[in-house]
């Protein structure tokens, strides 16, 4: 027996998909769980259930990561209660229906501070206390798009990439100190992503061998936190396709991406009523 405290980890956009799946799996193995998200609502159920099912502390703390301010709230109010965090996920994040030229200015700045700069900013707030302890988890979670071309006047790949190269770059500065990072890289997984993009029925238009549970994703993106790896592509399928991607010449992998959410709907609905969907533009 030892007397050792358990481990807490932090894990944003907890209450639904792969955030949610993150905050089971890390509590089953034990660890404590702060949990942030938007919704308290949502959030306080997801903490109630892993509580009961779990038996480990689950503290919520309600925030939006667009506000530039919420992550230093976030760390001050943990540090004020003097709870170390030991586990960092990185998962809050979302999809903008429109491309930057439809998008109004005062939302392309809140999705950029969610996807581009609030993750930055707990490893910047948090990694210091794990280097100090010897031991530490950052788990970012980006996608296969950070590997895949941008939709014209898109953004999400080029935020997800931005996450897989300055996840490797930080990896790098911590090798030896006992704190990994690994930049987490799903497809398409269930969950309420694509629902949020005003496609909720894409996974029935689309092959089954396409997508994974939230729970598979979890289990070998944690798997390769744990062994340290840079990057890791998640399931079979994803990898295929980050191979193909590249080694195809670009100006072809242009082609077969759709150049906008409203092009992948229009698609849908022609394939709805049984109308051609034609080619790419």
């Amino acid at each position: 027996m030892t007397d050792e405290p358990r481990r807490t980890a932090l894990v944003t956009g907890a209450s639904t998909g792969i955030g949610r799946a993150f905050a089971e799996h890390l509590a089953s193995q034990g660890l404590d769980l702060v949990l942030t998200a938007r919704r308290l609502d949502v959030l306080g159920k997801v903490a109630a259930e892993i509580q009961d099912r779990f038996e480990v502390d689950c503290r919520v703390i309600p925030a939006d990561l667009a506000e530039p301010d919420a992550p230093r709230r976030i760390y001050y109010e943990l540090a004020r209660d003097e709870i170390h965090v030991d586990v960092l996920v990185n998962n809050a994040g979302y999809g903008l229906p429109e491309s930057l030229l439809e998008t109004d200015w005062p939302d392309v700045r809140d999705f950029l501070e969610v996807m581009a700069v609030s993750w930055l900013h707990f490893i910047r707030l948090f990694t210091p206390g794990m280097v100090e302890q010897g031991w530490g988890r950052i788990a970012n979670v980006a996608s296969l798009a950070a590997f895949a071309p941008e939709p014209p006047a898109s953004l999400y790949s080029g935020v997800k990439s931005q996450m897989v190269m300055s996840s490797r770059g930080i990896r790098r500065k911590l090798l030896g100190t006992g704190v990994h990072c690994t930049a987490v890289c799903p497809g398409f997984t269930h969950s309420e992503f694509h629902e949020r993009l005003g496609m909720p029925d894409v996974a029935s238009t689309m092959p089954r061998w396409m997508w994974q549970d939230a729970q598979d994703v979890v289990a070998e993106g944690w798997r390769a936190c744990e062994r340290n790896r840079a990057v890791v592509l998640t399931g079979t399928p994803n990898k295929l396709i980050r191979g193909f991607l590249a080694v195809v010449p670009t100006a072809l992998a242009e082609r077969l991406t759709p150049r906008s959410i409203k092009e992948v709907r229009g698609r849908r609905r022609r394939a709805t009523v049984g109308e051609p969907s034609g080619g790419p533009a």
